[in-house]
């Protein structure tokens, strides 16, 4: 008798036992991608038994906030490109990202972007969703999980130039003036653009021979440069000269650029063609 009753409690015991639940998984392949109009990160997408699903995305939060709460992108901005189109959001509703998880079950990559917000601050950045498999068969909700979407922007610093190499001509006339100075005929535009305040240098390490004492300095630059070089410096060899400074976001800020040479006190200036290298560089400004 007790060996009947063990072996009867037994097949009860294991016909309680319930199935294991399926469940959609969502992970990360690869870092956060900037470029000048897109933030992306590109998801997988995985069932974890096989199967196909229709695989739907409900954002539990109005925008995508950075973790210092200095930065809050509007919900509209946030996307999922699935291949085919891309996915837009609305606070707490529902939308499809794949309908029968594209027919085999197999694992996909989707591509999470923010777009068309303009310059994001360095830092990273988060959004809760909630994510919904539905079985194609039944209608029935076959697993709801939570994923905290999060972009990690790196810092940008970018700068450019659109004019000609900075030329200064000595002509005849000039040679034999003493004390006399000369301009750039081109004064070049530097434009920025960074994701960090900023600090703009003159990196003159190779800088070379000169025929006269040369100078810097700037004499314009847009709004959101708060302090630039007005006075001219003095350039010379394994110096770095500050030309401006500027908050974040920078979306094609500038600075033009004045370069002059200056014949010695008492002195006339050298023939000769004379090449002066020096190197704009564009860093992350100090607290």
């Amino acid at each position: 008798m007790k060996r009947l009753l063990l072996t009867t409690f037994t097949v009860f015991a294991l016909a309680c036992v319930p199935s294991k639940a399926s469940m959609v998984i969502f992970d990360y392949i690869g870092e956060t991608y900037v470029t000048p109009n897109n933030i992306e990160r590109t998801l997988l997408v995985n069932s974890d038994d096989g199967k196909s699903y229709n695989v739907s995305v409900r954002p539990l939060e109005e925008a995508i906030t950075s973790h210092d709460g200095k930065v809050s992108i509007p919900l509209e901005y946030l996307f999922i490109n699935n291949t085919r189109e891309d996915v837009y959001f609305k606070y707490n509703e529902f939308s499809n990202v794949l309908l029968n998880q594209d027919n085999d079950g197999a694992p996909k990559n989707m591509t999470a972007k923010i777009k068309n917000f303009g310059i994001v601050p360095a830092g990273t950045y988060s959004i809760m969703l909630e994510v919904r498999a539905t079985d194609i068969q039944t209608g029935d909700i076959a697993s709801a999980s939570s994923f905290n979407l999060q972009f990690v922007v790196p810092i940008v610093h970018e700068l450019n130039t659109y004019s000609e190499t900075p030329k200064i001509i000595v002509s005849a006339s000039d040679v034999f003036k003493k004390s006399h100075r000369i301009v750039n005929e081109v004064s070049p535009m530097i434009y920025i653009r960074s994701n960090t305040d900023w600090v703009l240098t003159l990196d003159t390490t190779d800088f070379g021979e000169t025929i006269g004492n040369y100078y810097v300095r700037t004499t314009a630059g847009s709004a959101k440069v708060t302090s630039r070089l007005q006075e001219r410096a003095k350039i010379t060899p394994d110096r770095e000269i500050i030309l401006a400074r500027g908050k974040a976001p920078a979306e094609n800020d500038y600075v033009t650029v004045e370069f002059s040479v200056e014949s010695p006190a008492d002195d006339v200036l050298r023939a000769g063609e004379y090449v002066n290298r020096v190197k704009y560089v564009l860093r992350e400004g100090e607290e």
